[in-house]
């Protein structure tokens, strides 16, 4: 057999071997709420809502799914429509609460933003087994995204200044990032924060290996083989409706 012959056969074993011990895909379905009415001014900008049904269809959830394929879970798109604000006496004040928000000493985001931004957002009744993804204009200074785990609520920012770390302007965040993780991007914030909804957390940046999707020293799409197994047992339970918090 000649050295050719016998590197493709070798490719076609492992890839053999690569497809008997691939899991069966488990679907979750989520649906996307785009916040259309909601204005956030910070640093000269009227920060909205900008992206589009379109572009969560073709654009986000494509991505989302490419980076949990190593997973084998797949999120099925029950949904994407428009999502509106409430208006109490203090809307503005609540609003001002969020765009001001700032990072503490240990880089901690401040939790009143999101409860403000909770009173702010006229929430569609929950589904079972249905992750509720909300895209807002902005999340406070280099935030980009916030699970309420409990809720199966995600909030994903489409305007950031993370990259400058609130040094700069927000600007709109990239859809989605081509290669290796440089910035990150909208669609690999909404995978991140689907991740803390299937019971994963931030690594200890002290330990952790680089280049994984929940953070770490540098951050990356990668998924370990204990966040796999985690990720999968809690997809499996939201797919089934058996969705208690338990991790």
């Amino acid at each position: 057999m000649n050295p050719s012959n016998a590197v493709a056969c070798l490719l076609a074993a492992l890839s053999l071997a690569g497809m008997a011990r691939a899991e069966p895909v488990i679907t979750v379905p989520i649906r996307v709420h785009i916040v259309r009415d909601l204005v956030m001014p910070k640093d000269g900008l009227s920060m909205s809502s900008w992206v589009t049904q379109e572009q969560v269809r073709d654009v986000i959830l494509p991505e989302v799914n490419r980076i949990w394929r190593a997973a084998d879970i797949a999120f099925r798109l029950g949904a994407v429509g428009t999502a509106w604000t409430r208006r109490p006496p203090d809307f503005r004040e609540r609003v001002d609460a969020v765009v001001t928000a700032r990072r503490d000493a240990d880089g901690e985001s401040d939790p009143e933003r999101i409860r403000h931004l909770g009173e702010l957002v006229a929430f569609a009744p929950g589904v079972p087994g249905t992750v509720d993804v909300y895209l807002v204009p902005y999340l406070g200074e280099a935030s980009q995204g916030n699970t309420k785990r409990s809720l199966r609520r995600v909030f994903v920012a489409q305007w950031t200044d993370k990259a400058s770390k609130g040094r700069r302007a927000p600007e709109r965040f990239q859809l989605s990032e081509p290669g290796v993780f440089v910035h990150g991007s909208l669609s690999r914030t909404v995978a991140h924060e689907l991740g803390h909804v299937l019971g994963l957390r931030h690594p200890d940046k002290r330990d952790a290996v680089d280049g994984l999707l929940m953070g770490g020293r540098f951050p990356g799409y990668a998924l370990t083989a204990d966040e796999v197994a985690k990720a999968r047992r809690k997809a499996a339970r939201l797919a089934s409706r058996q969705d208690d918090d338990a991790d």
